[in-house]
């Protein structure tokens, strides 16, 4: 196991900023993700771990060493990347043994390691088979078997399963977080997939254009993003935001809350100040904390009309478009997408409370 430690760390391409001062702390045995859109920062802070990319400025530690000028192949970091790139021409067993042999580790060794690699990935009937004869998640055991064989300090993963379909990648996200809990190991998981990484990570950070937006579990940055970014980002489906104008003084029990054309009300209950009241531009609401009622509700928080615009079956849970009523001939439409029973008896064009 080893820590990692990123300090001050800043790398621009050309003119490009692509991280700005990345301050990140990565505990020993921990499984941290590297989450964000394509261009913000991730792969490039990977790559700098790696040694395979020069920061312009800051320090990189492992274990508290200082590697800025060790070459990658002495960091004793073994990464895996999207791209499952196996020798075809070598077997699994010579794949996996390949590291250990640029090494020049002894040949019994090599083979009892490679045995004890090949029977952890369960892949031990694949060892005399070309890269060519396996499946795509036998490929990525053997890229796997071929990191874990040389006992590295770090794990880096780059987007490991992007080019797997939706079936394989549960199975490898699975496989990935089995082998890290066996190693106990320290993981560094680059993704753009926040399913990835809220079913991976010990811990999530949340990067947009080169600048950490949030480090935290994946409960904490679920249930309370610290920005629009974060909140609309994570989640599937994403958090509802719905932009507001201005909240009003209470009345009758309720505040009233004016959008763009539209308005919710609060109920008292959610007691919330003057002071926070004036300040207030988006309300946002997971889906499956909205409900829908043919009735007028009197115990929730707050209260919209709307119309039902589509209706998503997706097996255990349906999701369902609410299409919020408008105060005015406005075209603005706001939409909400709420998670609801598959059985609820529910159409198009219903008009609904949420």
């Amino acid at each position: 196991m080893s820590k990692v430690s990123l300090k001050q760390i800043n790398k621009s391409f050309g003119k490009e900023p692509a991280v700005c001062q990345l301050n990140l702390d990565v505990k020993d045995g921990e499984f941290l993700v590297l989450l964000g859109p394509s261009g913000c920062g991730k792969s490039t802070t990977l790559n700098m771990i790696a040694g395979l990319e020069k920061q312009d400025s800051g320090s990189i530690y492992i274990d508290d060493v200082m590697v800025d000028h060790i070459a990658p192949n002495k960091r004793n970091i073994a990464m895996v990347f999207q791209s499952i790139s196996l020798y075809p021409h070598l077997s699994v067993r010579e794949n996996i043994a390949f590291p250990l042999k640029l090494e020049k580790v002894n040949a019994d060794l090599i083979e009892e390691k490679v045995k004890e690699v090949s029977s952890l990935l369960k892949i031990g009937e694949l060892l005399k088979r070309k890269p060519y004869e396996l499946s795509g998640g036998q490929r990525q055991r053997v890229a796997l078997g071929r990191a874990v064989v040389r006992n590295p300090k770090v794990f880096l993963f780059d987007e490991p399963l992007s080019s797997l379909d939706a079936k394989l990648k549960n199975e490898m996200r699975s496989e990935i977080k089995k082998l890290q809990k066996k190693l106990d190991a320290t993981f560094i998981y680059v993704t753009h997939d926040q399913i990835e990484a809220m079913t991976l990570a010990d811990k999530i950070v949340v990067m947009e254009k080169g600048e950490i937006q949030q480090i935290g579990t994946p409960n904490e940055i679920y249930k309370d993003p610290k920005n629009l970014m974060i909140a609309s980002f994570l989640g599937n489906p994403s958090m509802n935001l719905v932009e507001l104008e201005k909240i009003d003084n209470k009345k009758e029990g309720k505040f009233h809350a004016f959008g763009d054309n539209f308005k919710i009300s609060f109920f008292e209950s959610l007691n919330i100040s003057e002071e926070f009241r004036k300040r207030i531009k988006y309300i946002g609401i997971r889906p499956e904390k909205m409900f829908v009622s043919d009735k007028l509700p009197t115990n929730e928080y707050f209260i919209s009309e709307g119309t039902v615009s589509l209706i998503e079956p997706v097996g255990s849970d349906s999701y369902i478009d609410v299409q919020l009523n408008s105060n005015s001939e406005s075209d603005v439409n706001i939409n909400v997408k709420i998670r609801v029973v598959p059985d609820l008896k529910i159409n198009i064009s219903d008009k609904v409370f949420v």
